[in-house]
């Protein structure tokens, strides 16, 4: 066999015959894509393509060819030992996820070294390993970022003290959020499949450089499975299948993605579907959750008329399951060497979605409940994106990208109080076009990302009255301005990111908006209370200046100072909301855009085998957009459909500060075991009043031991959150929705959780888990349902 290695050697280096390397995983036999290969003497280097291979014929055929990848050990062999293995490569996945990894964070695939903001970068086999419900799960179960929900079908993260639409949702570098997104807690993450992800970054902090206005909290930018070429002959084939169980509400769910790769076309289509019925909180309550939270009756309407029913489980929150299915489809076709064009299609669409914590809200010194139904109706988002993508380098660009995209979105309350026959729907719809300009241009040691934004929503809304017996319809108020409104941004954009050496990285940036808000009514009544039509316009100048300082192999220090804004939306000025039976929030047509003074400094620290991340941060806010007490024509209370109202209103309040700071321990303790810990801590409020602000979570993290050998892996982990007392939750909160916390505020909680996966064979993987294993009852902060009970997973997976 030497001798055969040797004159293979021999011929293969005077022969300059092509040798193509093929990578794949050692336990799953996958291929592995953006493996960094390259000769010890640097004189080769290049990267696996999407099926794992990579054309070795200009690498020198003597010496030392090592292949690296972030979730993969290193592997260094001689050039004799590749053609003993045909070429042919495994690699063993690493246990922990520590090297740097690519992120998106301005736009271009960048390494997370050379990034100054914070990133949580989640990869697409972490993903798969925590096997969540929802998009809104997957954040969850990082244990660095809160999640809030009113309903089983939401989910809303917060990020540094903001929520809602002070933070951003992008998906393939699309921005979701539009000029209806609310103040209050959103649930529009759903509409992202977590199954058909890639992987996902979550960039702490003002992202208003790059995005624009809304992102004061942070970015959580998602990326679905893509589209890819071959450098085969022969178009390669793959797919996946997940069938997945949950016992705590009952869950079924199934996944199906197919792909083809060829040299100038690829195509990928995804589905998934998901039925949850209602969902069964833990039954163990601790101190502070004694005597709460327990359903004790529901409504049941039979014959035109309402019934108390008394629930004979407690803890099974009657009326809070619901359905979703997501499908994605995407083409790719290569219009030159180095030139492409991609299409894709987003569909995501619910059954009804009953608002739990509205069902659950009971009328004063009575059992009896106030609300026979309340339901958001199907939420619909669709999304249609055209890209052309150019990788031949110009004067101006080193590579370039157009963006075409069009959303649609759609949304219904729909509200009946007990022993009313009237069906109240209000209707949302909103037509979203963007086109972007992304442009990275190379100069010497620095890299300039530029481009330029368009945004253009149309937003439409109507109200109605239904009566369920005569089936006769009225009008009534609707949620917006009910002749229409449009939500336009221009904007431009530069960041610089500058490396003069292996120790320093300067990121500088910054961006100019310009949005223009115009809305009218019909109805200066109840339908609105707008006297006249609304035309506002505003600007905003945004920056950012960062560096990374690396002095030692072992060492990077961050700091960072960067601003933010956000500029009043539709929801914001024109929206008539019922908060409760008592108040009622209202247009403020006044209303002027909020500004963020943000300062962070990171350090990151290796100690042998333990990885440490500190990071610090501090937010001032200028004009910060908060809901308080307002008057309409003078008076502080209104009349709107025969009852007495409070009146509230977005306002501008004169300051507010968000500060805290986080950690986030790895290591390694043997090859096939590690530990890993985070926590987060913030704190926020007016600083005239002092009053807590809305969105500022307690604190809260994760720890988790994790084994893997071979084939199976096994995490055993804690989420856990910290007390939050009623003095450091807004008095408003407290006062106006009493039904979500308790005597002392938010309790704090810990629950104990196992998930594991063994690989069967190279086609087929069983996942299994139990969640609060506990089964404690227990709720997350400012959230109107209960988390799940213990919950039995039990998941197989398929690739081909």
């Amino acid at each position: 066999m030497k001798y055969i290695s040797t004159v293979s050697l021999i011929v293969c280096s005077l022969c300059g015959i092509a040798q193509t390397m093929q990578v794949i995983d050692e336990t799953t036999g996958e291929s592995i894509e953006n493996v960094y290969i390259y000769h010890e003497n640097q004189s080769f280097s290049t990267l696996t393509s999407a099926d794992g291979t990579a054309d070795l014929s200009a690498c020198p055929a003597m010496g030392i060819v090592i292949l690296q990848h972030p979730a993969y050990q290193s592997t260094s062999l001689a050039y004799s030992e590749l053609i003993v293995k045909d070429f042919r490569v495994e690699l063993m996945e690493r246990i922990l996820l520590i090297d740097e990894v690519t992120v998106t964070a301005n736009r271009w695939e960048q390494n997370k070294g050379e990034v100054s903001q914070d990133i949580l970068a989640i990869s697409p086999k972490t993903a798969s390993f925590q096997n969540p419900e929802t998009s809104a799960d997957l954040l969850a179960e990082t244990g660095q970022v809160y999640v809030q929900k009113s309903q089983l079908g939401g989910g809303s993260p917060m990020l540094r003290g903001f929520a809602a639409n002070s933070v951003l949702l992008v998906v393939d570098g699309v921005r979701l959020n539009n000029a209806i997104f609310r103040s209050g807690n959103l649930q529009n993450v759903i509409n992202i499949d977590p199954n058909a992800l890639e992987g996902a970054e979550v960039i702490y902090g003002p992202g208003s450089v790059m995005y624009g206005s809304d992102a004061l909290g942070g970015v959580m930018d998602f990326h679905t499975k893509g589209t890819r070429f071959t450098t085969l002959d022969k178009p390669q084939v793959r797919g996946n299948a997940m069938a997945r169980y949950g016992s705590a509400a009952n869950e079924k769910t199934g996944h199906l993605d197919f792909s083809v790769y060829g040299k100038k076309f690829s195509y990928m289509g995804s589905i998934s579907h998901t039925q949850l019925d209602d969902l069964k909180a833990g039954s163990k309550r601790t101190s502070g959750f004694k005597g709460h939270f327990e359903r004790t009756h529901y409504v049941r309407s039979a014959g035109g008329a309402d019934f108390l029913v008394t629930n004979k489980d407690k803890n099974l929150q009657k009326h809070s399951g619901y359905n979703l299915l997501n499908t994605i489809q995407k083409v790719r076709l290569k219009t030159g060497a180095k030139s492409d064009i991609a299409y894709g299609f987003y569909y995501s669409n619910t059954s009804d979605i009953p608002r739990y914590d509205r069902l659950t809200e009971k009328q004063e010194d009575s059992d009896s409940l106030i609300y026979a139904d309340w339901y958001y109706g199907p939420q619909k988002w669709l999304m249609h994106t055209l890209t052309f993508s150019t990788f031949e380098p110009t004067a101006v660009y080193s590579q370039a990208k157009v963006t075409l995209a069009y959303q649609q979105y759609e949304e219904s309350r729909n509200d009946r109080k007990f022993g009313d026959d009237r069906l109240r729907t209000r209707t949302e719809t909103v037509d979203l076009y963007n086109v972007t300009l992304d442009l990275d241009r190379k100069i010497g040691k620095a890299n300039l990302y530029y481009g330029v934004d368009f945004i253009f929503n149309d937003v439409q809304s109507s109200g109605y009255r239904k009566n369920l017996i005569t089936g006769e319809k009225t009008e009534t108020s609707s949620r917006y301005p009910d002749g229409g409104s449009t939500y336009i941004t221009t904007a431009a954009y530069a960041n610089l990111s500058y490396k003069p050496s292996p120790r320093w990285v300067l990121n500088m940036g910054a961006r100019y908006s310009d949005v223009r808000l115009k809305a009218s009514t019909t109805d200066a009544t109840a339908s609105s209370f707008l006297q006249e039509d609304l035309d506002l316009q505003n600007q905003a100048v945004n920056g950012m200046a960062g560096v990374i300082f690396n002095p030692w192999a072992s060492t990077r220090i961050k700091a960072l100072l960067s601003t933010g804004f956000r500029a009043p939306n539709v929801d914001d000025v024109g929206k008539v909301f019922e908060v409760d039976d008592h108040v009622v929030v209202v247009p403020n047509p006044n209303l002027k855009p909020e500004y963020s003074y943000n300062q962070e400094l990171a350090i990151q620290q290796r100690i042998g085998k333990v990885y440490v991340d500190l990071v610090g941060y501090h937010s001032m806010l200028t004009d910060a957009i908060v809901r308080s007490e307002f008057t309409v024509n003078g008076s502080n209370t209104i009349e709107l459909d025969g009852d007495t109202k409070e009146v509230r209103a977005q306002v501008n309040a004169e300051q507010a500060k968000i500060y805290g700071a986080s950690a986030q321990v790895k290591t390694e303790i043997t090859p096939s075991l590690a530990f890993t810990s985070s926590i987060t801590l913030s704190k926020g409020y007016e600083t005239g009043s002092n009053e807590p602000l809305r969105h500022v979570p307690p604190a809260f993290g994760r720890s988790a031991v994790i084994y893997q050998i071979k084939k199976l892996r096994a995490e055993l982990y804690s989420m856990y959150n910290l007390h939050k007392t009623a003095a450091q939750i807004p008095s408003s909160e407290i006062d106006d929705k009493p039904h979500l916390y308790t005597d002392e505020g938010s309790p704090a909680w810990a629950t104990l959780n196992i998930k594991s996966q063994y690989v069967l064979s190279e086609t087929f993987t069983v996942q299994a888990g139990i969640e609060n294993i506990l089964d404690l009852h227990y709720r997350t902060y400012s959230s109107g349902i209960s988390a799940p009970g213990r919950n039995i997973s039990a998941t197989l997976r398929a690739s081909f």
